[in-house]
C-alpha cells in the first residue's frame, strides 16, 4: 500500500484529464461560493484526483477569495455525517501550509480532521499552489496576516464552519498563527481561533541554512531576486519526497529572495512582541534540519502557554507526510488537540 495518497500525473493523462498548473488551473477557479455546491470543472476534478481529495467523506467547495494584493485559492471541507458516527460537525480547523508547499499535499491531515467530525478550511499562501503572487515570495510577512483576515471576513458567517474554530500550522503556517496570536493579544482581543497546534513551526531557520548568514544574504540580494530551490530530505517518507521532487506540478522550483529578507525582518519583530497566555500545542521532530527547533521551542515557552509538547525523536521537518510509523504519535495527538477544552479569554 502506498504511503501517500497522491497520484502520478501520468495517470491523469491516461484518463484524459489535464495536469494542474499554476498557469492554467487558477484561470478556471470561480469566486468561492458556499451557498451552493457546484460540480467541479474538469480542471478541478483533475486537481482533486491528483491530490487524493476525490474520495474523502465530505462536501468540498473550492474557489478564490479576492483581496487587494492577491487572489487566494481556498478550499472548504464539510464532513458527511451520515458516513461518520457524529450527530453534528464538531468544529472547524483552519489549516495553514508551509513555505514551498501548497494545500494539495495536506490531504492526509484533512482526512484525519474530517474523520474526527471537523470541517476544514485551507488556502494556498500567495505565490504557492493555485494562489497568485510572485512564485514562493512575499514582500512582507504582514501580507500573510492580511490574507488570513481577508479569508476570515469571507467565511465568518458560513454555516459549514461551526465553532469552535481551531488553528493548525506547519512551519511557515505555524509562524502565521503565532504572529496572529501575539498581535491580537497585544491589542487585548481574542484571536480567530481558540487554540493552535504548531507543527515544526518557523521562528528561526536552522543554523545550517545558508540564508542564516546575513552578510551572504546581503550580497546575494544585490545580484539575484530568486535562487534555485534545493529539495531537502525534510522527512523520512521516500514516496512523498519523490512525488514532491519529481511529480508534483505545483511545487515551486525557485526561492524568492524577497521572502527570505521578509522572514529576517519578521524574526526581529516577533522577538519584540510581548508574551501572552494563549495555549498552544506543539509537535516537533528531533531530526528537523530546516528550523532551529531548540531555539524555537524556548521562544514558544517564553511567548505562549505551551499546553503540550510532542517530540518525535525520529521525525524530521515535514510532519504531515512523514513516514507512517514515525507519524503515529502525531496521529494520536490530533484528536486530543481537537477535543480539548479551555478558556477563551487569554489576555
Amino acid at each position: 500500500m502506498s504511503d501517500i495518497p497522491f497520484l502520478n500525473p501520468t495517470i491523469l493523462k491516461q484518463l484524459d484529464l489535464p495536469v494542474p498548473s499554476r498557469d492554467v488551473t487558477p484561470q478556471v477557479l470561480q469566486a468561492l461560493n458556499l451557498n451552493r455546491l457546484d460540480a467541479p470543472s474538469v480542471e478541478l476534478q483533475a486537481y482533486r484526483k491528483l491530490y487524493g481529495f476525490e474520495g474523502l467523506n465530505c462536501k468540498h467547495w473550492q474557489g478564490f477569495v479576492q483581496m487587494p494584493l492577491f487572489k487566494i485559492h481556498v478550499q472548504v471541507f464539510e464532513p458527511l455525517l451520515e458516513k461518520l458516527p457524529f450527530e453534528k460537525v464538531k468544529g472547524t480547523v483552519f489549516l495553514l501550509h508551509g513555505y514551498l508547499e501548497h494545500s494539495g499535499i495536506y490531504q492526509p491531515i484533512v482526512q484525519e480532521l474530517i474523520d474526527q467530525g471537523f470541517s476544514v478550511l485551507t488556502f494556498d499562501l500567495p505565490g504557492h499552489g493555485l494562489s497568485d503572487g510572485s512564485p514562493a515570495s512575499i514582500q512582507n510577512f504582514d501580507h500573510y496576516q492580511q490574507v488570513l483576515h481577508a479569508v476570515h471576513r469571507y467565511v465568518r458567517q458560513a454555516t459549514q464552519l461551526p465553532k469552535p474554530w481551531l488553528g493548525i500550522g506547519q512551519s511557515t503556517g505555524g509562524a502565521i498563527w503565532m504572529h496572529h496570536l501575539l498581535e491580537f493579544a497585544e491589542r487585548r482581543e481574542n484571536p480567530f481561533v481558540d487554540r493552535v497546534l504548531l507543527l515544526s513551526p518557523l521562528i528561526r531557520p536552522a543554523k545550517t541554512a545558508w540564508w542564516h548568514n546575513s552578510v551572504g544574504l546581503g550580497i546575494i540580494r544585490r545580484i539575484k531576486r530568486e535562487v534555485p530551490r534545493h529539495f531537502r530530505r525534510n522527512n523520512h517518507n521516500p514516496e512523498f519526497l519523490r512525488f514532491v521532487r519529481l511529480k508534483d506540478p505545483l511545487q515551486p522550483r525557485m526561492m524568492g529572495m524577497d521572502w527570505i529578507l521578509a522572514m529576517s525582518k519578521w524574526m526581529q519583530e516577533m522577538e519584540a512582541r510581548p508574551a501572552c497566555r494563549i495555549p498552544v500545542w506543539l509537535a516537533q521532530g528531533a531530526q528537523d534540519q530546516t528550523v532551529d527547533w531548540r531555539y524555537n521551542i524556548e521562544f514558544i515557552r517564553r511567548k505562549f502557554r505551551l499546553q503540550t509538547l510532542l517530540m518525535l525523536e525520529e521525525g524530521s521537518h515535514q510532519l504531515i507526510n512523514e513516514r507512517s510509523d514515525i507519524r503515529a504519535a502525531l496521529t494520536g495527538l490530533i484528536p486530543a488537540f481537537l477535543h480539548a477544552h479551555g478558556s477563551k479569554v487569554y489576555y
